[in-house]
């Protein structure tokens, strides 16, 4: 009579299977708060960068017209051709403003006092965007002018109406910024600052920075404070208030400053550096950095 010898069965217990699960869970969920912050702290050096090729541009400029660009606005007369041919004049109404708001539109080859679009539209033949700038192509969108960490590089379509007001977008699709000009820095047309006029110094004076923004509005196409980079004279395209908000529904985001990003947003300065100022930051201490020549004390940032 034959006896086979007897197998000892390897296998897991429940609880050993529940232990290896948790600890794979543990180890799954470090490893995805890693990959988002990679992903995060990646989107915050590109728009770091953005506001340097921005700045350069602007540097750019003023070598070549002794000032830097204005927000532009419009002159009064212009208009330009709808999708369907018919002129008209884009136009906002806001329904806690209500007089019509006229945007100006960007024309190439005009004197930087005289220049309708937004600084955004005027130094693009600074950005190697020649072809834009002459074809006034405001349907296409500029990743250079969009925050990774944001929303998509993609024109968008003004609703008739939203919560905020009523809009005449001509029926295109038109390009957006997320960044905004220092209105104090570079205000309205026809007035173009020098850099001898900022007396507080090129590197204690924010030129341009990123604008707060309610994320529910990142692809509605709305224009509240979100007009696009080609119109000149709208809220779209700068900021004024010496505050800076983290990106959230319901924020107060007109006239401010913010990002999506998670300690603050990043702010270019008249010298071209570009530097990231934490939302905790005083209003005082904004305003000093944002006035060209107040004559505050800088603070450190």
């Amino acid at each position: 009579m034959r006896f086979s010898p007897s197998r000892s069965r390897i296998a897991f217990t429940l609880i050993e299977l529940l232990v290896v699960i948790s600890i794979i869970a543990v180890l799954i969920g470090l490893l995805m708060c890693a990959v988002q912050k990679a992903r995060a702290a990646a989107a915050r050096i590109e728009c770091a960068n953005h506001l340097k090729q921005i700045g350069l541009a602007m540097q750019m400029h003023h070598d070549t017209y002794l000032v830097f660009p204005s927000n532009g606005g419009w002159d009064g007369k212009e208009r330009i051709p709808t999708a369907s041919g018919q002129l008209f004049v884009p136009e906002s109404i806001e329904f806690n403003n209500p007089p019509a708001h006229f945007w100006g539109v960007g024309q190439p080859n005009m004197r930087p006092i005289q220049q309708t679009g937004s600084w955004a539209y005027a130094i693009l033949p600074f950005v190697e965007q020649q072809n834009l700038y002459e074809q006034r192509a405001w349907m296409n969108p500029l990743p250079l002018y969009i925050c990774p960490a944001r929303r998509l590089v993609m024109a968008q379509t003004a609703p008739d109406s939203d919560q905020y007001g009523s809009y005449i977008s001509g029926g295109w699709q038109w390009g957006k910024t997320d960044y905004a000009i220092n209105s104090l820095a570079c205000p309205n047309r026809p007035v173009c600052l020098s850099m001898a006029q900022f007396t507080d110094g090129t590197s204690n004076t924010i030129l341009a920075g990123e604008k707060a923004m309610d994320p529910r509005n990142y692809q509605t196409g709305t224009w509240y404070w979100d007009e696009p980079f080609f119109l000149g004279g709208a809220g779209g395209t700068e900021r004024s208030k010496p505050v800076i908000v983290r990106d959230a529904p319901g924020i107060r985001f007109q006239f401010n400053w913010g990002s999506a990003h998670f300690s603050g947003a990043q702010f270019l300065f008249a010298d071209g550096s570009a530097h990231l100022i934490a939302y905790a930051t005083s209003s005082s201490a904004v305003l000093a950095l944002l006035t060209p020549n107040g004559g505050e004390v800088t603070p450190e940032f």
